[in-house]
């Protein structure tokens, strides 16, 4: 009986590994099936990424126009008016630099008015230069330069100052006189009014506005129109600096 469940036993044993084996076989085949099913997950990690990568690229524009928007301007200094040097080189004539006047009028056509009087009210800032001959009384070079709030400012002012010069009413009597207004054919809103004393060449009348910039210059002195044509759009040039 004993020999009987003995062998009962072991057969039972032999049945049991046989089936575990089986059962281990079974699962180890189903865990490789689902991991050959299922992509690794670093697989899907650029995928989900890559959107964020343009994200620089749209927000640099934005930061390079702020910065150029919040520029300054350089304030008006000496550069921006006519000096020695440069009216020697356009006219061949030595002059030598003065003290400005404040009260100084806008020019002979103008009467008492001065640059103030025709400037906006708020927000002006404004320089003056003024160049003389040593040795003829009377020559001289006047200009003034004023920064404005806007270029439309600007430009107003200029065509105001044009219109003044245009009609002349300071003027009476005498052989000095103004020939008809010039236009510089450039970018700039450049005008001038070429001199005369006695039918001979005595400068000129010069107005301009470059930008937020406006500035008108009196030259009296033996220079030929083509020679305030010259000084005109030096003036403008060295204003917008």
């Amino acid at each position: 009986m004993k020999l009987a469940n003995a062998a009962l036993a072991i057969v039972a044993a032999v049945v049991t590994g046989v089936g575990g084996g089986a059962g281990a076989a079974h699962l180890a085949n189903v865990r490789d099936q689902t991991a050959a099913q299922s992509p690794p997950s670093t697989a899907r990690t650029p995928a989900t990424q890559a959107p964020a990568t343009p994200a620089p690229k749209t927000q640099k524009p934005t930061a390079q126009k702020t910065t150029a928007a919040q520029k300054p301007r350089d304030p008006l200094s000496e550069e921006n008016v006519i000096r020695e040097r440069l009216y020697f080189d356009v006219t061949d004539h030595s002059f030598t630099r003065a003290d400005p006047d404040p009260a100084q009028t806008l020019g002979p056509c103008t009467g008492d008015t001065t640059f103030a009087d025709v400037l906006p009210s708020r927000g002006v800032t404004r320089i003056g230069s003024k160049l003389v001959d040593d040795f003829t009384p009377g020559h001289q070079v006047v200009e003034q330069v004023a920064q404005t709030r806007t270029a439309g400012e600007a430009r107003a002012t200029a065509d105001r100052i044009v219109t003044l010069v245009d009609e002349c009413a300071g003027i009476t009597g005498g052989d000095f006189g103004y020939g008809a207004a010039v236009t510089v054919e450039s970018k700039l809103n450049v005008t001038y009014f070429p001199a005369y004393d006695s039918d001979a060449p005595a400068g000129g009348y010069i107005v301009f506005s470059v930008g937020t910039r406006v500035g008108f210059v009196d030259v009296t002195d033996e220079v030929t129109p083509a020679q305030v044509d010259h000084l005109a759009k030096e003036a403008a040039n060295i204003a917008a600096d």
